[in-house]
């Protein structure tokens, strides 16, 4: 069983205890890509 795998029987299992980290692991696995956004100073 992969990382992901894991991951994803613990968001099933406990939703609320699932960290950013995570989240971003198994969406990258399923080919999403996080963009950047630009911070202004004003």
């Amino acid at each position: 069983m992969s990382d992901v795998d894991k991951i994803i029987l613990k968001m099933k299992r406990q939703p609320n205890g699932i960290r950013f980290s995570e989240l971003f692991k198994v969406l990258e696995y399923n080919g999403y890509k996080m963009k950047t956004r630009k911070r202004y100073f004003t």
